[in-house]
Parts: structure tokens; sequence; C-alpha cells
């Protein structure tokens, strides 16, 4: 079962509901229809709250459309196409980012390194690569993101003034719900980065900051999908379209730990909250650090899971005024500075 948040019209209502056979159908609208009430399903922070009941009860909905669909009207069923979908957790309680992909994090200490220290960072790129995916494997290591800088499917992401270089990570994420059913679902994380001044911040220990949290930088969708429908979430192709210009691919077959063990895992530092959004890693191969290759202004960005869907990202094609980058100005962004 895929589960959405969607607007109609622009700026309209705000609508939980169902994706049926192409169509999002909202909640209330199968309540109406179908004569049934469920409180728990008055919106995603009810459902999360509400497992399993509001499960079962939001897959009797789904039952009742996909049996009278082609009954509904224009104004009761939307193409998908159609609609503003919006991110499944808008505020979720809390944001949390794992680096479950050791591979990546070895790419991308390699090419931190060849940027930050030239020609000697060049040389010692290899060794950082091997050293830092071998020292990540297996490790449960994560950090809080800005759970106030949410954007939804075919938003557009903030470009900070201070980075030359802005990325995107594409990751899993796990949407928990309660005690009685700690997975609610899963939905595609893109976790924005502003690649120069993300080094510096790590060996200051001060943790990704600027590097991660500025505005707009936190990109879900675009549904939340339920376990049984995803099957095993370590077994999706990954592949991300760069406009026409790039196309990476990937898998989460690589990340080193299941979604139980980084919930029972979380559950031993804090009590986790229906509606915490927990990445899980960035897929390898799929970033701008990992392939040293860069996105441009006003670019358009698919990231595409099997089973969930695809989060369509946009890249503002006017920025502000660009401060030097400490990686080197670059030609592309020359107009902005």
């Amino acid at each position: 079962m895929k589960l959405l948040n969607y607007q109609r019209g622009l700026n309209g209502k705000t609508l939980f509901g169902i994706v049926i056979k192409g169509y999002a159908v909202s909640i209330e609208t199968l309540q109406q229809k179908s004569g049934q009430t469920h409180e728990e399903l008055r919106d995603v922070y009810s459902y999360l709250e509400n497992l399993p009941g509001s499960e079962n009860s939001a897959r009797e909905l789904l039952k009742y459309g996909e049996a009278y669909i082609s009954s509904l009207s224009d104004k009761e069923k939307t193409p998908l196409e159609n609609v503003k979908i919006l991110a499944p957790v808008p505020h979720p309680r809390a944001l949390i980012d794992f680096g479950l992909s050791p591979r990546h994090l070895g790419n991308s200490s390699a090419i931190l390194i060849k940027h930050a220290f030239g020609a000697f960072g060049s040389l010692i790129a290899p060794v950082m690569r091997k050293t830092v995916q071998k020292a990540t494997r297996g490790k449960m290591l994560y950090y809080k993101g800005n759970h106030n800088a949410i954007i939804g499917d075919n938003d557009t992401i903030h470009w900070p003034t201070y980075s030359s270089y802005l990325d995107i990570e594409p990751e899993l994420a796990i949407v928990t719900g309660n005690e009685a059913k700690p997975i609610a679902g899963y939905t595609i994380f893109n976790d924005s980065s502003a690649r120069d001044i993300q080094l510096k911040e790590m060996l200051g220990l001060g943790g990704p900051a600027r590097s991660k949290d500025f505005d707009r930088s936190n990109g879900l969708g675009p549904f939340m999908v339920t376990p049984d429908e995803v099957g095993d979430p370590l077994a999706l192709n990954v592949k991300v379209n760069i406009g026409n210009r790039m196309a990476w691919k990937g898998s989460t077959s690589e990340y080193c730990a299941r979604p139980e063990k980084v919930i029972e895992y979380l559950k031993t530092v804090f009590t986790l909250l229906p509606g915490t959004v927990i990445g899980m890693g960035t897929i390898p191969d799929c970033t701008g650090l990992d392939n040293d290759l860069w996105i441009n202004p006003g670019e358009k960005i698919e990231i595409i899971f099997d089973k969930l869907g695809i989060l369509r990202q946009n890249i503002p094609d006017v920025l502000g005024r660009m401060e030097p980058s400490n990686w080197g100005n670059r030609k592309e962004l020359e107009k902005f500075y």
C-alpha cells in the first residue's frame, strides 16, 4: 500500500490519501463513499500513532477503492501526474541519518581529501578510500538532521551561497510507527549536501552542520510504502538521473545493517516517536561526490527506487551572489560570483 499527502490544486487543501491504480484518492473520499469512519486515519500522524489498527482500516478502504475506482468522479480521484505530492511526513518528529554504506563513505572521504589538499590529497586518496571503508563497516554511525528543512516531490532545493558544490544523497528512509509496529513504511530520502565545506566541519569534530542543515535540504517522497509492498528493503535497485547529462546506478544491497537493527540500536539511545524519519545512508555511486561530477543550476533530478517510486528534485537556475569556494570557483557558476 502506498500512502501520500497531496494537494489537488495550487495551494489547495492538504489531503491524506492512498494510491489506487494510478490515482490519488483521499481517505476522506473513501470514507464518505464506503460509509466507513476511521478517526485514526484523519492524517498521517494519527495513522502512525495507531498502528496496526490504522493500517488495517486503510486496507479496508483500499479494497473498496480498488473495487469502485471506476465509479469515482474526477473530483474524487486525481491522476498522480496532476497532483502536488507533498512529503509523506511533512513534519517528522525527528530526522536521523545513518552512514550504513561503507563504500560511499570511502569514496566520499577520498574525493573530499583530493579536493581539499590538491596533489598531496590525490596521492593519499586511494589509501583513505580503503581505510574509511574498512573502518566504517558494521558501525552504527548517525547524526541528527534538520527536520524543519523538509521538501517533497518536485520541490526546489535551496542552493546556499557559501557552497559551489551542491550535491544530492539518495537514501532509503524508514518511517517509524509505534511499539506495536516500529517500521510503518519506507520512502526515498534526498539528503542534499554542500560538499566544499563538509570536510572542514568533519575535521573540526563538530559534525555536519552548514554542509547539511540549510533550508529545503531534505527531500522526502513521493510515498510512504508499507513493508509488505517493499519486500526486502536491502534488495532495491536505485537509479539517479541528472537531467539528460548523467545517470548513476546503485543498490540498497550495500547497506551493512538491516532496518530492524537500526530501530533496535536507536531504541537503546532514545525513545523513538511515531513519525521519526531515519535515513539508512547514501547509496554508493549515486552522488556527485562518489563520481567527482557536479550538478548545475537549473537541472532536474530524478531519484528512482524499485518499489518506492520516483522522487523528483529541482535545482534553482538563479543563485545569489556566491562566496569564493575553498575548492576553487566553478566555471559553470562564473556569473554568480
